[in-house]
């Protein structure tokens, strides 16, 4: 079985190097042609010949470039600066030192009027017209005019957009998904989230782009159990997995417990419970204990003694006490 595969593999690669070596290019003087073998089909009659991607030919002549077949026929006529390869079936032409695509019957696909053609994949191309970038895909079929400063790869999914000195986000077919208004995007690999800046401020943006926070909190960081840790105006929130937001009106975190997804934040002279589950306790506490492994703290509200679970619900001493739960001394 592997002689058998090793002799087909070498017959298709023989095979496709003779192809390949069908055809050369002959000279003669200052001429060049097309020979197939002991066959002259193009005789030496051009300036410059050189092969192209899809098995034709660049010619020029006159000072003139074009397109031929290997057997002479002429595709795309010698009138162009210069001519290269673009996709199949299509050329980027040069006239008066700007760009533009023609087919194999020199039909205009895109017109000239381009400086520059950088592809981003296999299947999109940025172009560049009066310093302006655009994006065009591989059939040569106008996606995005010319009209921004730059346009780069973003992520698997969107490219960024540059004018004016703001950002924006387009998707692969050109759509517009995040408008050019924001300074800069930052990844947050860990959770597959974008932080977007705008006047000195950050907002939180999904892989989609779809907006999830507004740009109005002075830092996001993700050092919390219970999600995303919001900084405004020296008062802290939080943004939960469930979608949900906890205004920042908190000052500071009393401590974190990551077992059971939850923080104990203090408001004015009090203090509240937060859950990653979205349970948020009013700020009634004068004093709260660090919860046990049963999941249960003791709390001081309006001066007496009580319980709570990792929950948020409140509970009685009587409650607890049976379960080897107690109060701190």
């Amino acid at each position: 079985m592997k002689k058998i595969l090793l002799a087909l593999l070498t017959f298709a690669v023989f095979n496709t190097y003779s192809y390949s070596q069908k055809y050369e290019i002959i000279q003669k003087k200052d001429k060049y042609g097309i020979a197939e073998g002991k066959k002259t089909w193009v005789k030496p009659q051009y300036q410059k010949i050189s092969a192209l991607d899809n098995n034709f030919f660049y010619a020029k002549k006159d000072g003139k470039c074009g397109v031929i077949s290997p057997r002479g026929m002429v595709m795309i006529p010698m009138a162009y600066e210069d001519v290269k390869h673009f996709d199949d079936g299509l050329y980027i032409v040069r006239d008066q030192n700007l760009w533009g695509i023609v087919d194999r019957m020199n039909q205009l696909v895109l017109p000239i009027g381009y400086t520059n053609f950088e592809f981003l994949d296999d299947y999109l191309c940025e172009v560049k017209s009066q310093g302006k970038s655009g994006l065009i895909n591989k059939f040569g079929k106008v996606l995005i005019p010319a009209v921004y400063d730059d346009i780069a790869a973003f992520s698997p999914y969107l490219l960024m957009i540059k004018k004016d000195g703001k950002s924006g986000l387009v998707d692969m077919k050109g759509n517009l998904v995040v408008p050019a208004l924001y300074d800069e995007f930052d990844i947050m690999t860990e959770r597959n989230m974008y932080c977007v800046k705008s006047a000195g401020k950050i907002g939180l943006m999904d892989y989609s782009g779809r907006m999830i926070l507004d740009a109005v909190y002075d830092n996001i960081e993700y050092d919390s159990p219970v999600g995303y840790l919001l900084h405004q105006d020296g008062k802290i929130g939080f943004y939960i997995a469930e979608g949900k937001v906890i205004a920042p009106v908190y000052s500071k975190i009393l401590f974190a417990q990551p077992e059971f997804g939850l923080v104990v934040v203090k408001e004015g002279d009090k203090y509240a419970l937060i859950t990653s589950r979205g349970v948020v306790t009013a700020a009634a506490y004068e004093n709260i204990s660090r919860f046990s492994p049963q999941g249960i703290a003791f709390v001081e509200k309006s001066g007496k003694l009580m319980a709570v679970n990792y929950e948020g619900r409140e509970m009685l001493l009587q409650e607890v006490m049976g379960g080897g739960n107690r109060p701190p001394q």
